[in-house]
């Protein structure tokens, strides 16, 4: 396809976003090739280290991939769910996402991804899901710090069972993110093995409720779960935003 020439201002991000543009509109697809170096400096009316620079900004977003020795442009690539993945861990690590933010979409992402599985759930997922919660049942005996990644694999194996790309990526973006808050939670609590038998419980009756379809009553007891874990750290302001949600599955 053929690009106008463009400004000299910027003009590295606006052939980004010429080409990221045409990628979304269809007008270029995987496996398409851009035009070579020579003819992307012609069509945009830019230098070489101009086109250069854009070219190292799509290969580093996953737009497109560059072989060296190739004679042709560019590859145009499929889209990756990692380019998401990567862009959301950012976004949910910056100061400015408040603890109580990133605790509200865990309870959207994860009721949800528990409501589903209950109904889209296999034999093969209900086995994996039974494991892993076999696993959180005896690190929170343990009481060993071993409880964190437990619980991760646990939600981890209901999210696949949803049997939906967005909810397993967004919430294995989150799982990471909220792991700080966990071992901080962990570090106040001065009976732990209590507290993580009381998590454990809460993760019983959401195996429960997946093993029984009820994807309803997955989803309330995952909401309450995270609201009895994380409320008692919280200031009240922030108590009551995440209480919020409770009323919404």
């Amino acid at each position: 396809m053929e690009f106008e020439t463009i400004s000299r201002q910027s003009a590295h991000e606006a052939i980004v976003e010429r080409i990221e543009r045409a990628v979304d509109e269809g007008l270029l697809r995987p496996g398409d090739r851009l035009p070579s170096e020579r003819r992307l400096m012609e069509q945009f009316g830019v230098s070489r280290p101009t086109v250069r620079e854009a070219m190292r900004v799509l290969q580093a977003t996953g737009v497109v991939a560059a072989h060296p020795g190739d004679p042709r442009g560019p590859e145009i690539l499929a889209y990756s769910p990692a380019v998401f993945e990567k862009s959301l861990a950012r976004l949910a690590a910056v100061d400015t996402m408040s603890r109580v933010e990133i605790l509200q979409f865990r309870v959207v992402i994860e009721a949800n991804g528990s409501l589903l599985a209950a109904h889209n759930r296999t034999e093969d997922d209900l086995r994996e899901i039974r494991a892993a919660h076999r696993e959180l049942q005896a690190a929170a005996e343990r009481a060993d710090g071993g409880f964190g990644a437990a619980a991760d694999s646990f939600q981890a194996a209901i999210r696949r069972a949803s049997h939906n790309q967005l909810v397993s990526i967004t919430g294995g973006v989150l799982a990471g993110v909220v792991r700080a808050l966990i071992d901080r939670r962990l570090a106040d609590e001065t009976d732990v093995r209590r507290r993580l038998r009381a998590s454990e419980r809460y993760a019983s009756a959401v195996l429960a409720a997946i093993v029984a379809g009820d994807g309803p009553t997955a989803a309330r007891e995952v909401t309450l779960g995270i609201h009895a874990y994380y409320a008692g750290h919280l200031d009240p302001a922030e108590q009551d935003q995440l209480a919020l949600l409770l009323g919404e599955t």
